[in-house]
């Protein structure tokens, strides 16, 4: 039997622990809490734990010399360190190395989840010749500093839906990337914010192409800041689809040009889409918008905007959408912003993957990274406008969590069901009776599920086999009995 994980909480505050020691240890996890740093460093030598969660204004010792002394030895320099702490830092939540106070502990959960997989997957890359995953498990970066650490050769695929890319290592390094047309450091860098899809690492003979000779931190640097530039330039850059073309005759164009703003206008010969001018030219997708953004300010290039896609229609009406608001308020002033929760449970790992693909798709829907062999946890949450969130949480089902159904569930408007799943008709009425919730099942075999079970206290509908489509009935119908129709 696999040892437990030990997390070591190093927080002054006592509601701290309290709040997360009971979570964690119903995840089964060893949890040792330290009242400041000396005493912090303390427990790591002498425990080893897996995961150290540190706040950031932790009494006698700073986080940085904390760091720094764990990083000394040899037995502790591995353990990865998590900061809590009240003001934001970009870098380090980026990084996944930062959780902002006040603490959430669905969000706590989902992070050391992560960090746990994180750390098999460097250990099944040492093992293991090959290796396969899910980039919402283990981001990009990660996976390539893994690799790296472990000095691995072959070729690294990436897939999302019909694309594929393909990364060369070599002992560690990453030497050539292929994204369609881009190549290079070009398509690394495309690559390194991508947080969904498939990867597949096969040892091996790498591409016998070296045209990356970056080291790897600087790769990863640099793709950051591009990524960040990119971010904060994108409201004057033109749609993927918007045409674009010279305004002046290529003879009339100034001398002196900038090779990146002469390759644009090389393109740019005739009428180009946006994303194939991005494409067509060598230079980073960062030095290609610079110098188009200049030339639109100039007047040497003319954009056409391509027609508007006519707006999805909004996931609930506006009616629909105020009461299911003032039902999650329940009264009570919430500011801004108002989080709701719905539950879900039930289904087989197929069931569960279909379910969240197309959950997935729903406008507004940010998914968390949860896998399908993890029903435990915050899966996504749902963005409906007027200030109004709704976190999906996934219910374990098993016969030893039942205790935890009650609290865990504890202000949910109803639990989504998904089919098929073992002994449905037992489950869904120990669901309907323990929760007492309205339940919405969806997946094949649904429909099969006794009509008795419409009577239980919380009531039960059948809404086809769409995920999406259930989830919206499951919400209207909370909004309509909070609006008395």
């Amino acid at each position: 039997m696999a040892q437990a994980r030990k997390i070591l909480v190093a927080d002054a505050d006592p509601e701290t622990v309290r709040l997360l020691a009971p979570p964690l240890r119903q995840r089964g996890y060893h949890v040792h809490h330290a009242h400041d740093g000396s005493r912090a460093l303390q427990v790591a030598i002498l425990r080893f734990p897996d995961l150290i969660l540190l706040d950031d204004r932790t009494p006698l010792l700073d986080p940085k010399s904390f760091v720094r002394i764990l990083r000394t030895n040899p037995r502790t320099e591995r353990i990865p360190v998590v900061l809590l702490g009240t003001s934001p830092d970009p870098e380090r939540v980026r990084a996944g190395t930062y959780l902002q106070k006040p603490l959430q502990v669905d969000e706590v959960l989902a992070r050391v989840e992560q960090l746990f997989m994180r750390a098999d997957a460097a250990r099944a890359a040492g093992e293991s010749r090959d290796l396969e995953g899910d980039l919402s498990h283990i981001p990009l970066p990660d996976l390539l500093q893994v690799l790296a650490g472990n000095h691995r050769t072959g070729r690294l695929t990436l897939d999302r839906g019909e694309e594929r890319a393909e990364i060369s290592i070599r002992e560690g390094r990453v030497v050539d990337a292929v994204l369609g047309p881009a190549v290079a450091e070009k398509a690394l860098w495309r690559l390194l914010t991508r947080q969904e899809g498939s990867f597949a690492f096969r040892s091996g003979i790498a591409s016998g192409l070296e045209r990356i000779d970056r080291r790897l931190d600087e790769l990863l640097l640099e793709g950051m800041r591009q990524h960040d530039e990119l971010t904060a330039l994108r409201p004057g850059m033109p749609g993927p689809g918007d045409q674009l073309e010279l305004a002046v005759d290529p003879a009339e164009l100034p001398p002196g040009l900038h090779p990146v703003t002469r390759e644009v206008a090389a393109a740019l010969a005739g009428p180009l889409p946006f994303a194939a001018l991005l494409d067509r030219c060598t230079a980073s997708d960062l030095e290609v918008c610079r110098a188009l953004i200049a030339m639109l300010e100039h007047g040497l290039v003319r954009r056409h905007q391509a027609a508007p896609a006519p707006a999805a229609a909004p996931f609930l009406a506006a009616p629909q959408l105020h009461a299911l608001r003032a039902r999650v308020a329940r009264g009570r002033s919430s500011g801004p912003r108002t989080i709701g929760k719905v539950v879900v449970a039930g289904g087989d790992p197929a069931a569960r993957r279909a379910a969240r693909q197309r959950l997935a798709a729903l406008p507004g829907f940010t998914p968390l990274g949860l896998g399908p062999e993890q029903p435990f946890g915050t899966l996504g949450r749902l963005e409906l406008g007027d200030g109004l969130r709704i976190d999906l949480v996934e219910l374990p089902v098993d016969a030893g969590a039942r205790p935890l159904w009650r609290p865990f569930a504890a202000g949910a408007v109803g639990a989504l069901v998904l089919l098929p799943a073992d002994d449905a008709a037992p489950l869904l009425a120990e669901l309907s009776r323990e929760l007492r919730l309205p339940l919405v099942a969806t997946g094949p075999g649904a429909e099969g599920v006794p009509a008795a079970l419409a009577d239980a206290p919380g009531g039960l509908s059948y809404e086809g086999n769409d995920a999406g489509e259930a989830l919206r009935a499951l919400l209207n119908g909370a909004a309509r009995r909070r609006a008395g129709y």
